[in-house]
């Protein structure tokens, strides 16, 4: 799959890097990740002219991820600035396009056509969750992807949680539902329908969420943020 491609290729020229390898058999490194479990067959997608190797579960997806942070995202300066703005995150406000902005921004200078080509919305997810983990600290703790119950549905996960002001009379939790268009797929004839129907799903879901007895009790404030390429196109709190 080219989101897989994509996460090994970087994986795979981050080990060229610190091994001073010049060449690196994909196939044999294909063959060692699947041995020892990290990746899985797609029974689906595999036929007899070739297998199709996919990432097994969610904990898996987020150590590939946490593996791209530390081996190419953290030593990119694209990746160090611009900044991401907290600062309404911080204050619990209501309004955060500023916040929204800023994403914008940061994406805008980290998508390349190469990234284009292969940007998804779990790999919006983990960019933003990436960037978020520079700036976290005691009053400011992100969670990407993260386990929740939800009535009569089971277990569901987040795409972005952040918490400020942990354990403070103002603690606020961000709960962040993401949701992604290709510039191809926004500059469509009817992108308005596609785009209304993302904002819907993204709304029913984080409201959804929202609902769950995780977050009983506790002052929760839900957003739908959709992405055309780097540009966040809609960002607002769900009621």
């Amino acid at each position: 799959r080219s989101s897989l491609t994509y996460i090994l290729y970087y994986i795979l020229d981050g080990a060229r890097s610190v091994n001073n390898v010049n060449e690196y058999d994909q196939d044999q490194v294909l063959s060692i990740l699947y041995y020892l479990g990290y990746l899985t067959i797609d029974k689906e997608e595999s036929s007899t002219e070739g297998l199709v190797l996919i990432i097994p579960n969610r904990y898996m997806s987020k150590l590939f991820g946490k593996s791209i942070i530390n081996l190419r995202l953290k030593k990119e300066t694209s990746f160090v600035t611009p900044s991401i703005n907290t600062k309404p995150l911080l204050a619990v406000e209501d309004d955060i396009s500023s916040f929204a902005d800023s994403c914008t921004e940061f994406l805008s200078s980290i998508m390349s056509n190469q990234v284009l080509l292969h940007m998804n919305e779990i790999a919006l997810n983990l960019a933003l969750y990436a960037k978020l983990e520079t700036v976290k600290g005691r009053n400011f703790i992100v969670n990407m992807q993260k386990s929740i119950q939800v009535k009569g549905k089971g277990e569901k996960f987040a795409d972005l949680v952040i918490t400020v002001n942990r354990g403070k009379v103002n603690e606020c939790i961000y709960l962040i539902e993401l949701k992604y268009l290709t510039k191809t797929e926004a500059s469509d004839k009817n992108k308005e329908n596609s785009i209304k129907k993302l904002i819907k799903d993204a709304s029913d879901q984080v409201l959804e969420y929202r609902a769950s007895s995780d977050f009983k009790d506790r002052n929760v404030k839900a957003y739908a943020m959709v992405f055309a390429g780097p540009e966040c196109i809609y960002c607002e709190l769900q009621k």
